[in-house]
């Protein structure tokens, strides 16, 4: 029965292949997509215009504000950004009230100290530091705006014209009878040839879709003369006259008054507050998302109208790298094109070549998965009901792939640190995809996991270093590489920061804080008092270098002056004060622990009453944690609050997850899985999960399938942090511990030695005949090792006559040299060393011969002489992000 079960689990090559099948069955409905329906609007201009749907939409709020078109994600303007683009350009609006509210609205975006105190039928301007936005009141478009529209910009001290709104047809409906819709219509054409006729300075003329009202909340008069028939009238001609002309009709305004009830005011006509805000957006997000984006950079969270630039010279070299070289490399490597094993290592034993393809196959997809527009993006809505069912089914997946550990497990042992890490992970993506960063109880539960990381990072840096006694460069180098190697990869590669991903920054900065911290005087590190004196001043001043003005500063100074690098110092002090205390609490942590082993107190009769009273206070302290936390009602007031409270609930759960040996010894297989790739989760999570450097949802099918899109996108976004995690952990070892040089071609067995007959002989000549095929077996052994050919005068095997008695031809016919095993297959199991097999399989013959030649050569050999040093390794790669570094500066300036 075992065995027919065991038959059913797939093997590792099997899952593997299954996966990257998977992630190309992905790829190519991206691409099926994007064929048929972005490929005649790919930058998403036409979806911004034409439709649209509200997310929160909900019945009994007051009403919607988070207006998604298909495919792109929607940007809310603020001040800030709206003044970077229209300043020193001059936006007219002219038309009716409907016009008139976009105006306010606009106005209110660029300024919003600004009030509506002006005279409702008049003319407007609104004129403040380079920005100049007018509202022309002519309802029938046939006063002021024709005039108007005719000088084409050629007034005096004129600004160029960022762009034109016009728009009218209630009045004529509701004030002219039968006729006005004709007089519509010709004044329209007016309007249509002023702005055709100046197509230099009005190079982006917007006319507005006459409003369709919300018919139940007119009032008679209003009910009795606007009608249906002449509303539909209209928009169609106006749909007909901008495929006819370059005026640009964008009829998403009226889908946003109809896809929801609380839409409009109580007139029925105009918008309430929020939805004029979005009306007045998507003129912005048509006009300045291509020109903010360019000036601003990262996150690239404007993707609707928006063309992503095309890659720059360290973008196109990690492509090319991972488009050509990679590929060649792993095909040669993997033998793909002669075996059907094409993700076993053991197919080519040269793992080093497929951590590598891996790694840079993963920064490919992210690239193109968030910086082209392959794949859609969508807008972020939190719903309550969606964050709670998500969280039950990680809490059921967990639950359900309970076990045993199959070792004993101590105090906050290897598995349950995995799974630990592994559902705050869970959270924290659930967190992120579901837009629950306003929630704020959630909020404040995020921020408890986030720095229960920390804890565990202070806590195990600081049981290594105490226990191990290692404080070398390469135990430093190894921690910092592979903290940090996936991260500043996607940083070159998506054009952001490395403090974007943050948590890697973190990790790294208090990991060099813990090994200072234990480094300084290690040799007293048994010392219980000096140990808790020096984590306890390495607390206080960590402090005061942080929060103090200056001191920070002057390294940022020296960062931006000598590396080329522009991090955000204020988000960097604001992440690590949010967590300062909390990694000394896990360094104590880690020393109590010790000393309870070492000092035996789990045999001590008071110990059973002193674990009843941890665990009583752990229960308390949780509890209280769960009173006070309504306490504090805004972010700023709880983040305040956090370094000093987020301990209880850290150490309360500890406490309890280790109650009873019971506890220690079982743990979630699921949520373990996700720790051991927790860090390229949290990573990755922004560029190929969500979209837009996370303000986003990455989407491979239409926006309206959201869940399936999920579904979709999930399974591949955990393998491939699966594997990156992998191929990561193997590039650094290589890094730091080098790699040995391509054994050299092994030598061809020689023919079976063939004895002939020979003379008796006295005792002493069978010694010495023993002797010499001894002594000429030794020497074959050491000519086969190094390669050469065993031969004698011009290529005869060498003979040997001897006499077939005592054994001697069994010793004869095992003087064949034996192969070498199998290094690389022995180092790959341990993890520790990445090399090249000698003797490779006989499909691999030619990679050997072509690695041998490569090395032979005299500019290679020399600079694998020189790279055999770590310290040299990692000069060259800083030295590589250096170079990098300074092109980038250049290019930005």
């Amino acid at each position: 029965m075992a065995l027919s079960l065991a038959a059913l689990v797939p093997s590792v090559d099997h899952v593997r292949r299954s996966f990257f099948s998977y992630g190309i069955f992905v790829f190519v409905l991206a691409l099926w997509r994007y064929a048929t329906s972005d490929v005649f609007d790919p930058y998403k201009c036409g979806s911004l215009l034409a439709t649209g749907e509200w997310l929160d939409n909900v019945p009994g709020t007051k009403g919607p504000s988070n207006w998604q078109p298909p495919g792109c994600i929607f940007h809310k303007y603020n001040a800030k950004e709206a003044g970077l683009c229209l300043r020193d350009q001059h936006v007219l609006f002219a038309g009716d009230s409907t016009v008139r509210q976009l105006f306010w609205q606009t106005v209110k975006t660029l300024d919003p100290s600004v009030s509506e105190t002006a005279e409702k039928h008049s003319d407007i301007r609104f004129v403040k530091d380079g920005l100049n936005v007018e509202f022309l009141w002519d309802p029938y478009l046939n006063s002021t705006v024709l005039p108007r529209l005719s000088t084409c910009g050629k007034v005096k001290d004129e600004l160029p014209n960022a762009y034109v709104v016009l728009g009218g047809g209630l009045w004529f409906a509701r004030y002219l009878g039968d006729n006005g819709v004709n007089l519509w219509k010709e004044n329209i054409d007016r309007v249509i040839e002023s702005v055709r006729a100046c197509p230099e300075y009005y190079h982006l003329p917007f006319l507005l879709p006459v409003t369709v009202p919300q018919w139940e909340k007119l009032d008679v008069s209003r009910s009795a003369t606007i009608l249906h028939d002449e509303i539909k009238y209209m928009n169609d001609y106006l749909k007909w006259a901008s495929q006819q002309s370059n005026v640009i009709v964008p009829s998403a305004m009226n889908a946003m008054m109809t896809k929801s009830a609380a839409a409009s005011d109580d007139s029925g006509i105009h918008a309430t507050q929020t939805v004029a805000k979005a009306k007045a957006d998507v003129l912005l997000n048509m006009r300045c998302n291509q020109q903010v984006m360019k000036a601003t950079g990262y996150p690239m969270d404007k993707t609707c109208c928006y063309q992503y630039p095309g890659p720059n010279f360290t973008q196109w070299i990690i492509l090319l790298v991972t488009l050509i070289a990679m590929p060649t490399l792993y095909i040669k490597s993997s033998g793909m094109l002669s075996t059907p094993r094409i993700w076993s290592e053991g197919a080519s034993g040269n793992a080093l070549v497929t951590a590598g393809f891996i790694f840079a196959t993963t920064l490919t997809y992210s690239y193109i998965a968030d910086r082209t527009s392959l794949f859609n993006k969508a807008s972020k809505q939190f719903f309550s009901s969606e964050f709670t069912v998500l969280t039950l089914a990680a809490a059921v997946v967990g639950l359900l792939t309970i076990r045993r550990s199959d070792s004993e497990q101590g105090f906050m042992g290897r598995d349950q640190s995995n799974e630990w890490k592994g559902w705050m992970q869970v959270m924290i993506l659930i967190y992120h995809i579901t837009g629950a960063s306003k929630i704020l109880p959630i909020y404040k539960l995020i921020r408890v996991m986030v720095a229960a990381y920390l804890f565990m990072t202070g806590y195990g840096h600081t049981t290594y270093f105490y226990k191990k006694k290692d404080f070398s460069l390469k135990r430093v180098a190894n921690v910092l590489v592979r903290l940090n190697l996936l991260s500043c990869a996607l940083a070159y590669i998506m054009d952001t920061d490395y403090l974007f991903y943050y948590f890697a920054p973190l990790s790294s900065f208090w990991f060099l804080v813990v090994y200072f911290t234990m480094k300084f005087q290690a040799q007293h590190n048994e010392d219980v008092k000096f140990l808790c004196s020096k984590i306890t001043i390495s607390a206080i001043g960590m402090y005061f270098v942080v929060s103090v003005e200056g001191m920070l500063d002057a390294v940022w100074f020296i960062l931006q002056r000598l590396f080329f690098v522009t991090w955000d110092l204020r988000e960097w002090r604001f992440r690590v004060i949010l967590d300062i205390w909390i990694v000394y609490v896990g360094m104590l942590g880690a020393i109590l622990a010790i000393k309870i082993q070492e000092y035996k107190f789990l045999s001590h009769p008071s110990w059973p009453t002193v674990r009843l009273g941890a665990l009583a206070g752990a229960v308390v302290v949780l509890f209280l944690y769960h009173i006070l936390m309504p306490m504090w009602d805004s972010k700023q007031d709880y983040n305040a609050f956090h370094p000093y409270i987020s301990v209880f609930p850290i150490v309360g759960f500890l406490f309890l997850r280790n109650a009873t040996h019971t506890l220690r010894n079982v743990y979630s297989t699921a949520f373990a899985w996700v720790g051991t790739c927790s860090l390229e989760t949290f990573t990755l999570q922004f560029h190929i999960w969500m979209a837009a450097d996370t303000h986003g949802m990455l989407e491979v099918i239409s926006s309206r399938h959201r869940v399936l899109n999920l579904l979709i996108t999930t399974p591949l976004f955990l393998y491939i942090s699966s594997v990156t995690a992998d191929a990561t952990g193997k590039l650094t070892t290589v890094l730091i511990n080098g790699m040995k040089r391509p054994a050299p071609k092994p030598a061809p067995q020689p023919p079976t030695a063939v004895l002939l007959p020979v003379t008796e002989t006295g005792v002493n000549d069978d010694k010495n005949s023993l002797l010499q095929v001894s002594s000429m077996q030794a020497e074959d052994e050491q000519q086969a090792a190094s390669g050469d050919l065993i031969s004698i005068g011009s290529g005869s095997p060498r003979v040997a006559t001897v006499p077939e008695s005592d054994g001697t031809r069994a010793s004869l016919l095992d003087s064949t040299p034996h192969t070498q095993p199998d290094v690389a297959q022995r180092d790959l199991e341990k993890g520790d060393a990445f090399v090249t097999a000698a003797p490779q399989p006989d499909e691999n013959a030619h990679i050997i011969s072509f690695a041998a030649k490569v090395a032979a050569h005299p500019v290679v050999e020399g600079a694998w002489l020189q790279m055999g040093d770590m310290k040299t390794r990692l000069f060259a790669l800083l030295f590589l992000m250096w170079a990098i570094n300074v092109g980038c500066a250049f290019e930005r300036a």
